[in-house]
């Protein structure tokens, strides 16, 4: 190791050579807002052929509608990202502030050093994510993929079988959400009586497409305001529906990852998910919880145009 990035809205000093901060959720961003960056930049870092190292997480929320205390949720998080966390070995720590030429010079300058130099890209979150998606094929190949996501580690009840299994994530209104999320109308939160319908054309689609299989559709999301038992009345013999309301997110996260199909919600927790997932998401044509989708079909408002 010569040359390490680290992501963090922090301004770096010396006392990183021993330790670099936690990541600070602020107590109001979840896992998928969070996440998503350092989850960008392991992909960056191993396309440039460099060393990543992610310090942990700290006051991240939604942590209150789990069984955990703050500091095992947190444990279980980085545990399951699995992320590099490489501390007090730094003889160099240098800040920048923009991703451009003047970075990969740095880079590249230093890459056969005999020095272990940690570079912090100080507040490049926006930019980061702007340049993966410029250069998203030849980043978001099916092999690093699969490599990245197989770097997980879960310990959880695994429960797909051996068909096909869908995954589905629906956004539910949450009390914890900040009052930009609860105004939004791009987060489409699931009400039956405006949104059954919706899904009810989703459902159709899907059977549609594995007609001759058997597939179990599996719906995550939080029992805040429904507990999604309407959807048992779409289940067919070769068609099954398996609901997953309030699971720990972690579990959410690892069967979405690995599911045949990933049927996206506007929500960054929905783009974490698809970022290591490399077959194929069906995701809502008003997106702008990430600026790309890879492998992906588009659908309307109420899923019956998707192609």
């Amino acid at each position: 190791m010569s040359v390490c990035l680290t992501l963090s809205n922090k301004v770096s000093d010396d006392s990183w050579k021993k330790k670099i901060p936690l990541i600070d959720g602020f107590g109001t961003e979840g896992i998928g807002s969070m996440l998503q960056y350092h989850l960008l930049l392991s992909f960056f870092a191993d396309f440039i052929g460099v060393g990543f190292t992610y310090p942990g997480s700290d006051n991240f929320a939604h942590h209150s509608y789990t069984e955990y205390s703050k500091e095992e949720y947190f444990r279980m998080i980085d545990s399951f990202f699995n992320f590099p966390n490489i501390n007090g070995c730094w003889d160099e720590v240098h800040m920048v502030s923009e991703i451009n030429d003047n970075l990969m010079t740095l880079i590249n300058d230093n890459k056969s050093s005999d020095r272990n130099i940690l570079i912090n890209l100080h507040d490049c979150h926006r930019s980061l994510a702007s340049l993966c998606a410029q250069y998203v094929n030849e980043i978001f190949t099916k092999e690093r993929i699969d490599k990245i996501r197989n770097n997980l580690s879960f310990s959880g009840n695994k429960y797909f079988d051996d068909n096909i299994n869908i995954s589905l994530h629906i956004r539910t209104a949450n009390p914890n959400d900040i009052p930009a999320e609860i105004v939004s109308t791009y987060r489409e939160k699931y009400i039956f009586e405006k949104d059954f319908y919706r899904y009810k054309n989703l459902v159709n689609f899907l059977k549609k497409n594995t007609k001759g299989n058997k597939a179990t559709l599996h719906i995550h999301s939080q029992g805040f305001t429904t507990n999604f038992e309407e959807f048992f009345e779409l289940k067919e013999e070769d068609f099954d529906i398996k609901l997953h309301i309030d699971d720990h997110p972690i579990s959410d996260i690892y069967h979405m990852v690995n599911a045949d199909l990933l049927v996206m919600s506007n929500s960054s927790f929905s783009w974490l998910s698809s970022l290591l997932n490399s077959n194929q998401k069906i995701v809502r044509d008003n997106f702008i919880n990430g600026p790309f989708v890879h492998n992906f079909l588009k659908a309307n408002y109420d899923y019956s145009q998707i192609s």
